[in-house]
C-alpha cells in the first residue's frame, strides 16, 4: 500500500479519522493525501450547474488551504516520533463528495480512502448521513470507515467476516487483505459468521483457504474461525469484544452478507458494538 487518501471536512471526527489514517500510514510506510471537498450538493439548482462568485470561491479556497496546513502539522505532531514519517500532500476541490474523492484517488493512485463516521452516525444514519453510504456504494478504492473514539495505534488483529457461501468470489480480496495484514505484522482471522448451524462444510473451505494463504504468502498469522450466532450483529460484537480485533473487513455485495448489516435490528446494537474501523471492499467483477 503506497498512498492513503484521507478525506476531511475539518470536523472533530474528521480530525480523529485523519489521526488514525496517519498512524496507519506510519505503520505501512505509505504516503498521505489529505483531501478537502467543498461540497456543492446543497448549492446545485435543478439545472445541475452551480455558479459561485469568484471572490467567495477564493475565500473558501484560502481558508481550506490554511486548515489543511494546520491539520498536516497536527498529524505530524501526534504521530509516532520514532516511526516512519509519511510524506503528506494536500488537495482541495469543489463538487460532489463522492466524485471528488474518487477522482482524487484515481489521479493520485491512492490504495485506500479513509473517512470518519460522525458522532451522531449510528449505523442506521450511516446509510444516509455524511456521505458514508454513498461512498460505500460508489468508492473506487477500499474504504475505511473510522468511528468516533477509535484509538489510533498498532493494529494486531484484523477479521474478515462473511458467510463463506461462495468464498471463491472473495479470494482476490482476501489475498489483498492478507498482504495488508502481513505488512502490519497483524493476525488475520477469516471469520465465518454461521447463522445456519451447518459449520462443517464451511469449516473445510475456510481452513483450506487459510492454509493456502499461509503457504503462498509465507505468513503464518492467518487463521479461520467459526462465529456461531443467529444474529449477525451479535457475532460481530463477539469478534470485537472477545477476540479484541482492531479492524473489521467485509465485502459490500448487493443482497449479500454485508447488506444484512444495514437492515432490521442491527443499527442500534452495532452502534454500541462496532467500535473498530470497518474496511469495506467492493466485490471483484
Amino acid at each position: 500500500m503506497n498512498t492513503i487518501l484521507i478525506a476531511t471536512d475539518f470536523s472533530v471526527n474528521a480530525h480523529h479519522a485523519a489521526t488514525y489514517g496517519y498512524h496507519l500510514a506510519q505503520q505501512l510506510k505509505a504516503k498521505v493525501l489529505l483531501c478537502y471537498v467543498m461540497n456543492l450538493t446543497a448549492e446545485i439548482p435543478q439545472t445541475g450547474i452551480a455558479v459561485w462568485p469568484a471572490d467567495v470561491y477564493d475565500d473558501f479556497s484560502a481558508d481550506a488551504n490554511e486548515e489543511l496546513a494546520k491539520l498536516t502539522q497536527g498529524l505530524i505532531a501526534k504521530g509516532e516520533p520514532d516511526a516512519y514519517q509519511p510524506e503528506v500532500s494536500c488537495i482541495q476541490d469543489a463538487g460532489l463528495v463522492t466524485d471528488v474523492l474518487n477522482e482524487a484517488a484515481a489521479v493520485n493512485k491512492a490504495d485506500l480512502i479513509v473517512i470518519g463516521i460522525h458522532g451522531n452516525d449510528k449505523l442506521d444514519t450511516l446509510i444516509m448521513g455524511n456521505h458514508s453510504r454513498k461512498m460505500i456504494e460508489d468508492s473506487v478504492r477500499p474504504l475505511l470507515l473510522v468511528p468516533a473514539g477509535t484509538v489510533a495505534g498498532k493494529i494486531d488483529k484484523i477479521a474478515f467476516a462473511c458467510d463463506f457461501t461462495e468464498p471463491e468470489k472473495d479470494v482476490k480480496i482476501i489475498e489483498e487483505l492478507a498482504e495488508l495484514a502481513k505488512a502490519l505484522k497483524a493476525e488475520l482471522i477469516l471469520a465465518h459468521v454461521d447463522q445456519r448451524s451447518d459449520t462443517p462444510g464451511y469449516m473445510l473451505k475456510g481452513k483450506q483457504l487459510a492454509d493456502k494463504l499461509i503457504k503462498d504468502l509465507d505468513y503464518a498469522k492467518i487463521s479461520f474461525a467459526v462465529v456461531s450466532s443467529k444474529d449477525v450483529e451479535d457475532g460481530l460484537g463477539w469478534l470485537v469484544r472477545d477476540i479484541k480485533i482492531d479492524m473489521l473487513a467485509m465485502v459490500h455485495r448487493e443482497h449479500g452478507f454485508f447488506e444484512q448489516l444495514f437492515k432490521g435490528s442491527f443499527t442500534q446494537k452495532a452502534a454500541r458494538q462496532l467500535t473498530v474501523p470497518l474496511l469495506v471492499f467492493k466485490p471483484v467483477k
